[in-house]
């Protein structure tokens, strides 16, 4: 590593890959005002259909960086799925249920989304550099003055479109390119994991006298394997199936005849598989890095982890990813925070991965398990679905509502110690620290906002005070939000109708304190990923002070846990 202490640096943030995970972080960082590139080497998009449900929980997340419009109005939105056991329907999954302004799935090529993706980023003064190719990196060091402290920088080796070498000179590089990444290439982490032996079956066609709810999905447990029926736009579905371990077609992409002769076992004769876009055999995987961040190098999506498609989390998780990183980029380079925040973006990411991949392991043995009491016992199961609480814990889950971050290191708790206590056994409805923010809806509108979510910024932190939660609250919030306005915004929801000025929301009947167990009153940080920094039962400035400084840190020196 060389220190040099005449740098220029090309840009804040290099990210190689415009897929969804690198479009999103590269539509957060310039939103937070950060310098940066993406470069891609495709010269279009994908062509192929690819990963096409979007969560919730990214529906939400998206709405904060004001693109989920458009690509909800060009998909196709699903609020339930049905599981049967042949052709008797056991259960209905309800995601029109779940506590959110977004309650479905929303099915949409892969393609469109980077395309509509890629067009909001141009509209904002960004592009793409496409045809680029990312070859190698090196780690350097520089010094910001003659004698000042040494930072590190990463200059990133790149083949243009025309062939020619190119080198860009970075404070951060993040791999956003895919499971093979080569970025991930050079960190030198450990990517271990396993690659199922089941072999998977999928297209996306039309189905002619399909006679079952088209808009909404379809799972049916077959004696051996699952046969599953997602809507699409334009009239398609996406069928999946999979295929016995003695099927003489393993490894070969199947016809339209294979997922008929399916159909007829299930007594849909009827119907007709036809115009197929995309036929494609698989064996699903899962692998993750022992890191996501080594030095000024990180990786997300595909590139830190591949999912296995059971459950339809590799896009979802990796959009996750890099709306938990872009603020925190934002904080070190805009805010002066220490670099050890970007070690939380490992700390809290790499265990929600390690959880899915839990979940992803136990619905494939319920699913293709090879022991037929066992998946005969788990099955029958599904019958339980139909208790609302056990069906609103399922889709929770498997939509990403449910992912927190309880042990963060940047996550302040309740009051000390006793905030486990409190939430257990003081107030059960309560929403702590590290959990999503609730999204309710607006009791009394205001200037287009129907619902929390419509008031929260995906650039800076949101202080959500609710009436008595200090007697002497509205004495300073105005000073507050004043004096912190580069980073903190203050909202202020009172049930008193004369409760009013700029910041403040009339909550009659106090519903969206409810939503946050806060009915008698407290203050909730809420962070620009829409995650709960920290919850105050009495909130003074020397608490936010406090929240502030933990960002802040000390000045690095971060220990290099890779080698560069």
């Amino acid at each position: 590593m060389n220190a040099n202490a005449n740098t220029e640096l090309d840009c804040d943030v290099l990210i190689i890959g415009a897929g969804p995970v690198g479009l999103t972080l590269a539509l957060a960082a310039q939103r937070s005002g950060i310098r940066t590139r993406i470069v891609e080497q495709a010269t279009g998009f994908s062509g192929q259909s690819k990963a096409i449900t979007v969560q919730p929980r990214i529906l939400e997340q998206w709405h904060l960086l004001d693109v989920a419009k458009p690509l909800i109005e060009a998909g196709l939105c699903s609020s339930v799925m049905h599981m049967h056991d042949g052709r008797t329907k056991l259960a209905t999954l309800r995601y029109d249920l779940l506590p959110t302004a977004f309650p479905y799935y929303l099915h949409l090529h892969q393609g469109q989304t980077e395309r509509l993706l890629d067009a909001v980023l141009n509209e904002r003064g960004s592009s793409v550099e496409r045809g680029v190719r990312f070859v190698r990196y090196d780690v350097r060091k520089y010094a910001t003055s003659a004698g000042g402290d040494l930072h590190e920088y990463v200059e990133a080796h790149l083949i243009d479109r025309e062939g020619e070498s190119l080198t860009v000179r970075c404070r951060y590089l993040v791999g956003c390119d895919g499971g093979h990444s080569q970025v991930r290439a050079g960190l030198n982490v450990a990517f271990s994991g396993d690659k199922h032996a089941d072999n998977w079956i999928m297209a996306d066609v039309r189905i002619a006298n399909f006679d079952l709810a088209p808009d909404e999905r379809h799972g049916f447990m077959l004696k051996t394997y699952p046969f599953v029926i997602l809507p699409m736009q334009h009239g398609y579905y996406r069928v999946i199936a999979a295929r016995t371990a003695d099927s003489p077609h393993r490894g070969q992409n199947p016809d339209l005849e294979e997922f008929a002769e399916i159909a007829r076992k299930l007594g849909f004769d009827h119907w007709r598989f036809e115009d197929p876009l995309w036929l494609t055999n698989y064996s699903p995987s899962q692998f993750i890095a022992s890191e996501f961040r080594c030095g000024p190098v990180f990786i997300a999506g595909d590139a830190a982890h591949v999912n296995t498609p059971i459950a339809a989390q590799g896009l979802n998780t990796g959009v996750m990813d890099a709306v938990n990183l872009a603020w925190k980029l934002a904080w070190v380079l805009r805010h002066g925070a220490s670099e050890q925040l970007l070690d939380s973006y490992h700390a809290e990411r790499h265990p929600i991965v390690m959880g899915m991949f839990r979940a992803n392991n136990r619905l494939t043995s319920m699913v293709f398990g090879r022991n037929r009491l066992v998946r005969t016992i788990i099955r029958k199961q599904l019958h339980m679905l139909r208790l609302p609480r056990l069906n609103l814990r399922n889709t929770g889950g498997s939509s990403q509502i449910s992912v927190a971050y309880l042990d963060s290191p940047i996550t302040l708790r309740l009051d000390g110690a006793m905030g486990w206590f409190w939430k257990r056994f003081a107030d059960r409805g309560a929403v702590l620290g590290g959990e999503r923010v609730p999204c309710p809806a607006l009791p009394v509108p205001s200037l287009g906002a129907s619902h929390l979510y419509d008031l929260l910024e995906s650039k800076r932190h949101t202080l959500l005070v609710f009436e008595h939660a200090d007697p002497t609250v509205s004495a300073w919030t105005s000073r507050l939000a004043s004096e912190h306005a580069e980073w903190l915004q203050v909202l202020c929801f009172s049930s008193d109708n004369s409760a009013k000025g700029p910041g403040y929301y009339l909550d009659p009947e106090k519903k969206i304190a409810a939503a946050f167990g806060a009915r008698n009153g407290c203050a909730v940080l809420v962070r620009p990923d829409a995650f709960i920094a920290g919850r105050f039962t009495h909130v003074t400035e020397t608490k936010i002070d406090s929240y502030r400084r933990l960002l802040l840190g000390q000045k690095k020196v971060v220990a290099e846990r890779c080698k560069h």
